[in-house]
């Protein structure tokens, strides 16, 4: 798909689409459409990629069995259910890729005002309520024309902090958006591999014994973004760069851990959700060598090693040989 068509499709399915473009602004990596917005997030603009990012959002909701972990559903009722009658509860989903978080999130709290932003129009694959919104944007250098001070009750953002560039900004806007009492949580994987012991697996090259093609993408991916953003090494501590932003700013900051198995394999280790995750996680990893074909043509493997990675990965994702865990790290913060 190139440039022109993929704009006519995110034009045409983007749904009450606002901020500061009011259409898809895209450019090409490698002769492949990307968002416009951002160089260090190269992942393409299509259908396909819509497409995983909703198996993406099943992987979630099936291993936490709901649309964040427990150990912060607390916080987060309290946040949207307890507060005075001047204002409506509102919730910023940040990276809202396909929408489908944000539009469960309405229709969980439908006394509650949903508001979506990405980088480039959410392409929906079912229609949203009438209290849920999108809004184009970038997250590193457009929130504080975009939203007020104390605007959200519960901001949510997932997998989208290798788009960010000034963590200290970003973190300082999530405490000035935020009302008293609100909640900011933030998911992203940590771009390595685990055994089921929940030790690091060491990186083995092709001909090694323990190869994994999935370990390679990452690898991959990892080295062209510590290039491409030079606060990559944060992602690893998001909980300290929450802190980080002053005294006083936060009634607490903690973390959850998500283990989930790369292929399909069981293990006693994994709860069933954990399980049920895993296989949806397998079909996205399957999906993620065209996704990001654009940040791999970055690296230094040539578009035939491209293609006979991604062909690995599939492989792999049917019959794994090497039995590894990915992790997900939820960081999340009340404020006071």
């Amino acid at each position: 798909m190139n440039s022109q068509a993929t704009t006519e499709m995110l034009q045409t399915t983007a749904v009450e689409t606002n901020g500061p473009l009011s259409q898809a602004v895209l450019r090409e990596e490698h002769g492949i459409p990307v968002n416009g917005l951002s160089d260090s997030y190269l992942f393409k603009v299509d259908d396909e990629e819509f497409a995983r990012l909703d198996v993406h959002h099943a992987m979630f909701s099936a291993s936490l069995d709901g649309l964040f972990p427990t150990t912060v559903r607390d916080d987060i009722h309290e946040a949207l259910t307890s507060r005075s009658h001047q204002h409506r509860p509102a919730v910023l989903d940040i990276g809202t890729g396909s929408g489908a978080w944000a539009i469960d999130m309405a229709k969980a709290f439908p006394d509650a005002d949903v508001v979506g932003m990405d980088l480039v129009p959410a392409k929906l694959s079912t229609i949203p309520p009438s209290n849920c919104r999108f809004e184009v944007g970038n997250a590193d250098t457009d929130l504080a024309d975009m939203y007020g001070d104390a605007s959200f009750d519960f901001i949510h953002a997932r997998s989208m902090m290798q788009g960010v560039k000034d963590f200290q900004r970003f973190h300082r806007n999530m405490a000035r958006m935020l009302r008293p009492g609100g909640v900011f949580i933030t998911l992203d994987g940590r771009l390595t591999t685990w055994d089921e012991e929940r030790k690091r697996i060491p990186y083995r090259e092709e001909g090694e014994p323990g190869f994994s093609p999935v370990r390679k993408m990452i690898h991959h991916m990892r080295k062209v973004l510590d290039t491409r953003n030079p606060n990559m090494e944060l992602m690893d501590r998001l909980a300290e760069c929450l802190r980080g932003i002053g005294d006083g700013v936060w009634e607490k900051v903690d973390e959850y851990n998500l283990y989930l198995p790369i292929g399909d394999w069981d293990s006693p280790t994994l709860s069933p959700n954990e399980q049920l995750g895993g296989k949806f996680l397998a079909q996205s990893l399957s999906m993620l060598p065209d996704s990001i074909r654009p940040l791999l043509l970055s690296s230094t493997l040539t578009p035939d090693e491209v293609d006979r990675l991604a062909m690995q990965v599939r492989v792999e994702m049917k019959e794994p040989e090497v039995k590894q865990l990915f992790l997900f790290i939820y960081t999340w913060a009340v404020k006071k």
